[in-house]
């Protein structure tokens, strides 16, 4: 009579248990009915009570008809635009919950937050709610480590009748995405990456700025200020308007950027927010942001193995808000050939994120040929009726991540929603090399050059098979392009130790992390040697100062 399945007995439901089951027993060896009487409704109360709320706790309904939705406080305010979120920055959050007036007094105790990598509660420990009026909120604050556009899944949260008797776990789905931009170095491009007037340009449509300065071109007649050269008057004009003129003349100075990063699986490790990639996204965006500040042409080439997206050359906030949105899909990898997954698998996980989150009733799988493929169908229909806007219409979604449409429409619904795909293990050296070369020759074709061409990547792996890169770079440079490689840091020595806990065993992880060192060394020393053989400018563990020295010395 009082089986358990979906909740657990309170230390009050089971004093009224046992004070139900004493008083029945008692009665009966008595025989007075009215002990028994008063045990039987004892017990009849609290069966009562379990079956509400196993009515209340069915899989394909909300928990006792609770709606959970989730916001950032700042959108709530009369403010007519949010102003964009940025690394390290504490975003304060809302969790309203709306309840029947029917399970009015009901508590929840607040445990656990499911949200992508790199979110974290500030609030520690268990927050108690008391659903009253048939509403209830909460404030709670989140600190992101890393640039994603990070989704806050649902909340794990004890809930507890209104008479304290029993409890049961449940999960309260409330989506919430958030974009969080990369962090903003300081870098100013005035001194950056000059480009010599004759150089040869290969492509269409560039358009080299003018500046004042020493060259050929005769910007204007002025009248003649102390510091002038005496061979710039123009006696001619000077005679004319009887005052002494002076001619001066302008150069060109080109600083387009384009950018070329790798997003490959050693650009991946390390903790959110203290991995390559992350060091990676903070110098792209910053370039791209000082880019827009004195509109100035930038472009973007996202590699691994192959040319994983393109980004056009654009001048202003549209390159800035192009590169941007590039760098936060890069983390979504769902092609077929960056995270490749079983079907099987790829299909399971779709389908209990539907029944878990979305609460869609999937019929149950079968063992028969027939129950799988209407399963599989149910699952496919419902992902593509859940897909948004800009995963539907062929111009935003991009390439398609996979050949056959129904793993395609599940790829894409794992990249509207942040399911995480395992990523692909590392490449091979060569394969690594010819996607930086493929970058590389993207800029090379890019029109608005040329440009300052910066590579970045953790060269990992990469010793003994960077010839292909010498080569193309000292191709750019005879194209009039400035060519600079950057190595970002890899997985630093402290998180490595953090996790270690026994002695024996930090000791062996600081001398392989010493024999990592060393290995590092030696590869970036070959970096930076072929680089000096082919003209480019290296810079390893970039600081924004150490950048745009070495800028002004390339």
């Amino acid at each position: 009579m009082l089986e358990k399945p979906t909740g657990t007995l309170e230390v009050r439901g089971r004093m009224l248990l046992l004070c139900g089951i004493g008083l029945c027993a008692g009665g009966l060896m008595l025989g007075t009915p009215g002990p028994v009487l008063a045990g039987a409704l004892l017990l009849a109360a609290l069966t009562e009570e379990l079956l509400r709320l196993r009515a209340a706790l069915q899989p394909r309904n909300a928990p006792c008809g609770l709606q959970a939705t989730l916001q950032v406080q700042s959108l709530q305010t009369g403010q007519t635009k949010a102003r964009p979120h940025r690394v390290g920055q504490t975003l304060p959050l809302q969790l309203t919950l709306q309840v029947p007036k029917a399970h009015e007094g009901i508590r929840l105790q607040l445990a656990h937050w499911w949200t992508t990598p790199g979110v974290e509660l500030q609030e520690g420990g268990l927050r108690e709610l008391v659903l009253q009026q048939g509403q209830a909120t909460a404030g709670l604050t989140v600190l992101t480590h890393n640039a994603a556009v990070h989704r806050i899944m649902g909340v794990e949260a004890v809930l507890n009748d209104a008479m304290g008797l029993l409890s049961a776990r449940i999960f309260l789905p409330c989506p919430c995405e958030i974009a969080v931009l990369p962090r903003s170095l300081p870098f100013d491009l005035r001194a950056v990456a000059e480009t010599r007037r004759m150089a040869p340009r290969m492509g269409t449509g560039q358009r080299p700025d003018r500046v004042p300065g020493h060259g050929d071109d005769l910007r204007e007649l002025r009248e003649h200020q102390p510091g002038d050269p005496f061979k710039h008057i123009a006696w001619k004009a000077a005679a004319r308007r009887g005052r002494l003129m002076s001619r001066s003349f302008e150069r060109e100075q080109a600083r387009a950027l384009y950018a070329v990063l790798d997003t490959g699986a050693t650009m991946r490790d390390g903790r959110p927010g203290h991995g390559p990639l992350d060091q990676a996204f903070d110098l792209v965006h910053s370039l791209a942001e000082a880019c827009a500040r004195s509109h100035d042409p930038f472009g973007l080439s996202l590699v691994d193995g192959r040319v994983v997206d393109e980004r056009p050359v654009l001048e202003g906030l549209a390159s800035l808000r192009d590169t941007d949105r590039a760098l936060l899909e890069v983390r979504r990898a769902v092609a077929e050939d960056l995270a490749p997954q079983d079907d099987e698998e790829l299909l399971a996980r779709v389908a209990q994120y539907l029944v878990a989150i979305e609460r869609v009733p999937l019929p149950v799988r079968g063992a028969s040929d027939d129950q799988q493929l209407h399963h599989r169908q149910r699952v496919v229909m419902a992902a593509l009726a859940r897909l948004p806007e800009r995963e539907r219409m062929p111009i935003l979604r991009g390439p398609e991540p996979s050949p056959r449409v129904d793993a395609a429409i599940l790829r894409r619904y794992c990249r509207a929603t942040d399911l995480a795909l395992p990523y692909r293990s590392a490449l091979s050296a060569p394969d690594r090399a010819a996607g930086l070369v493929a970058g590389v020759k993207c800029a090379l074709a890019a029109r608005k050059g040329p440009f300052a061409i910066v590579v970045v990547s953790d060269f990992r792996r990469l010793a003994g098979a960077c010839e292909p890169l010498w080569q193309v770079f000292a191709q750019a440079r005879a194209r009039g392009h400035r060519v600079m490689a950057v190595a970002v840091r890899e997985v630093q020595e402290g998180d490595v130790l953090d996790l270690v806990g026994h002695v024996d065993d930090i000791d062996t992880a600081r001398g392989l992390q010493k024999a990592d060192n060393a290995a590092r060394q030696h590869l970036l020393d070959e970096v930076a040697e072929g680089c000096r053989k082919s003209g480019a400018a290296f810079l390893a563990d970039p600081s924004p100062l150490e950048l745009l020295a070495l800028w002004r010395g390339a």
